[in-house]
């Protein structure tokens, strides 16, 4: 159901992006620090969209690989935890615990 939410909402974003970009068609000047260049505004709020959105989808990739690291470690943890429980009750076993069947011979001493 999060993820429904989240394509719904993306989509009504990106809509409004896009009629906020067809408004706006009128030529800007963008200074990139050694060259001036003369664009339309759609194509720099389109650019704009694009580098943000790039920008975001690195950045879940690397948060998502930390938490799958995360993941792998704590159930090799957890699998050592369970390994070593098994060694401790197999080792606990008490004499009152095993069933001695009442016509079994009986051990001569």
């Amino acid at each position: 159901m999060k993820v429904q939410w989240q394509v719904i909402v993306g989509i009504v974003l990106a809509i409004v992006i896009a009629i906020f970009a067809v408004i706006n068609v009128d030529d800007v000047k963008v200074n990139f620090l050694f060259a001036y260049v003369e664009w339309p505004l759609i194509l720099v709020i389109l650019g704009s969209v694009l580098i943000g959105g790039l920008i975001f989808f690195c950045l879940n990739i690397v948060r998502t690989n930390s938490m799958k690291k995360q993941v792998k470690t704590l159930e090799a943890a957890k699998k050592e935890l369970e390994r070593s429980l098994a060694a401790e009750k197999s080792r606990k076993v008490k004499v009152s615990e095993v069933e001695v069947p009442d016509n079994a011979p009986k051990p001569t001493v």
